[in-house]
Formats: structure tokens, C-alpha cells, sequence
């Protein structure tokens, strides 16, 4: 899983240790050199692997902040090896790849800046993007406007996409090992089965996989999704899901109506509505299928087995 840190001290590990002549070697490549580090600090939005903000001057008297993000698979912090356990292993590449993908679209995304790629050493250089997270704004325009952006990235995305084999297919959670413990999991199978078969007819496109509202910065009018380790094909609803974790008893669905009325096509809304259930459901199980005895960091802590018995009261078997 992705997101298990954001500004938890706990989940983070210490400022990484790369020489600097490394990092200003890597960065040369792309930006005007000799390329000098003036300060280096952590970041406040570590998730799975370390980030570091680096001010930087470029050869031309240029100054500005970049993220480092060290993706090699041998520093994944502590609270993000115990999520991974169960489920596959991080792949350096794939968030690499997707901002290869991201750039160009015009969505906001953090711009990269460089890369580097050698045996036990996988580094991603990004733009600094400043702003809030949106779990701290509480302007209802702003989630609004990410809704819509949501719907404009689900549309974009998969012209972008021209390789069928990436990103990788999404893998809906498996919950028999929680299952055989707890009656209460055992007791989510009819709706578990009965929302596989509405998500494998429900649109799909190219998802974020785990756009929680911590995983998204609001700078002004611009929306900026970040993390994107978990990209995948999938179902387009589960981005909508995990945007609205927190507010699934919202009877007027003001932020699902946003997003569905932005959509080229909007769907019907009873329909949508049930697709948008089965993801909700989806969303729920992989929190469960997570190790017993780890945690989620504090802006996902929620009761996620009341939340699935919730939306699986809703769905027809």
C-alpha cells in the first residue's frame, strides 16, 4: 500500500545520506550546470520510500527546490514494508514510468526533473509543488474541483497509455486468511462476489490507486495528485472511492456528482451510483487485508470493517 506515512514522524526514516556531488551529478543531466546542493531537509509527505527537498542552484544562477524520492526497493520504510507484506512487491519502475506517462498531460502533476537507474540505486527528482494537502482544506470548491479533475485524468490518461501490458492490471485484495480469523470478514463474501461482477463491467481506465485526499495538494486552482506507485488499469471508481474515504454516509454525494457530471459521457446515475458501492467495497477489503497487527498512519485510521458491512448493506447480491 501506498500513502502510510504522510507527515507521521514514525513512518519516516532520516535525511538520506547520498553525497551531494552525487545528487548534483544526477541533476546536471537535465538541468544547467554545475548544479551545487545548497540544503537538503526532509519532507513533510514521505509515504513508502524517503523524500527529500533539496534547494538547488543551477549553473545558470538559477535557484529552486526539488523532491528527492529514493525508490530503491532496499530503503522502503518500516510501516510501508509491514502494509506490503501481503501483497506485491514494490517495483521501482513503475512510478518512474508514471510520470513519464503524467508528463505532457497537463494535469497538474508534479514536473520530473531527472532520473537515475543503476543496480541498488533507483532516484526520482520532482518539481516541489507548494500548497496543502486536501484533508487540510476545507473549502468544498477545492474537493469539488478535485472531482472534476479526477474525471478529466480518467479521460486523459488512457490516450496516453499506448502500451496494453502498462500499467499493471489492478489486483482486488484477497481476504480469505481474514476471513478464516473473523466472522465478521467471512460474513462480506455475497456482497464481495456479487460487487466482482459489477467491477469487472464498470468502466476502467488508468487509476492512481490510492488518491486519498493525502495524497493530493491544492495549490490555488491547481490540483496536484502525488504518489503515484500504485498506478494501475482498473476500475475508475476506485479513485473516486478513495477520495471520498470519510464520507461514504453522505446521502447527496455532492463529490460524486461532480465527478460523474464531468465525465464526457455521464453514466446514469442509479448505475453509477452501484458501481461507485462495489468500489467503495473494494476499497474497504484491502484496508482488511492488511497484516493484523499493522496500523494504519492516523489520516487513514477509520473503522474500515464498519464501513465495508456500510456499503455492503447496499449491494445486491
Amino acid at each position: 500500500m501506498n500513502d502510510h506515512g504522510g507527515s507521521d514522524p514514525h513512518m519516516r526514516g532520516p535525511i538520506r545520506t547520498a553525497p551531494d556531488a552525487a545528487l548534483a551529478g544526477a541533476l546536471a543531466q537535465r538541468l544547467p550546470g554545475p548544479v551545487r546542493i545548497l540544503a537538503r531537509r526532509e519532507s513533510p509527505y514521505a509515504s513508502s520510500f524517503p523524500l527529500t527537498e533539496l534547494d538547488v542552484e543551477c549553473g545558470d544562477g538559477t535557484y529552486m527546490t526539488l523532491v528527492w524520492k529514493d525508490l530503491t526497493p532496499g530503503v522502503l520504510l518500516a510501516g510501508a514494508r509491514a502494509a506490503r507484506a501481503l501483497g506485491e512487491k514494490p517495483d521501482p519502475l513503475r512510478e518512474l514510468r508514471a510520470y513519464e506517462l503524467l508528463a505532457g498531460a497537463d494535469l497538474g502533476t508534479p514536473r520530473p526533473i531527472a532520473s537515475v537507474q543503476e543496480p541498488g540505486c533507483t532516484w526520482l527528482f520532482l518539481e516541489a509543488v507548494p500548497g496543502a494537502r486536501l484533508e487540510h482544506v476545507g473549502d468544498p470548491g477545492a474537493w469539488a474541483a478535485t472531482a472534476r479533475w479526477l474525471a478529466r485524468a480518467h479521460t486523459v490518461l488512457p490516450t496516453r497509455a499506448t502500451d496494453p501490458a502498462w500499467p499493471p492490471p489492478w489486483q482486488p485484495p484477497q481476504l480469505d486468511g481474514r476471513a478464516a480469523q473473523d466472522p465478521r470478514v467471512a460474513a462480506l463474501a455475497p456482497a464481495l462476489a456479487a460487487a466482482r461482477k459489477r467491477i469487472a463491467h464498470a468502466r476502467a481506465t488508468v487509476i492512481h490507486g490510492e488518491l486519498y485526499a493525502a495524497n493530493v495538494l491544492i495549490d490555488g486552482a491547481r490540483v496536484c495528485a502525488i504518489d503515484w506507485e500504485t498506478i494501475a488499469r482498473g476500475p475508475a471508481l476506485l479513485d473516486l472511492a478513495a477520495l471520498t474515504a470519510g464520507a461514504w454516509d453522505d446521502p447527496d454525494e455532492p463529490l460524486a456528482e461532480a465527478y460523474r457530471t464531468a465525465l464526457p459521457d455521464p453514466p446514469a446515475r442509479d448505475a453509477f451510483q452501484a458501481d461507485l458501492a462495489a468500489a467503495r467495497l473494494f476499497t474497504a477489503a484491502r484496508w482488511l487485508a492488511a497484516p493484523p497487527d499493522w496500523q494504519p498512519p492516523p489520516e487513514q485510521a477509520r473503522d474500515w470493517l464498519r464501513d465495508a458491512e456500510t456499503i455492503a448493506g447496499r449491494i445486491r447480491p
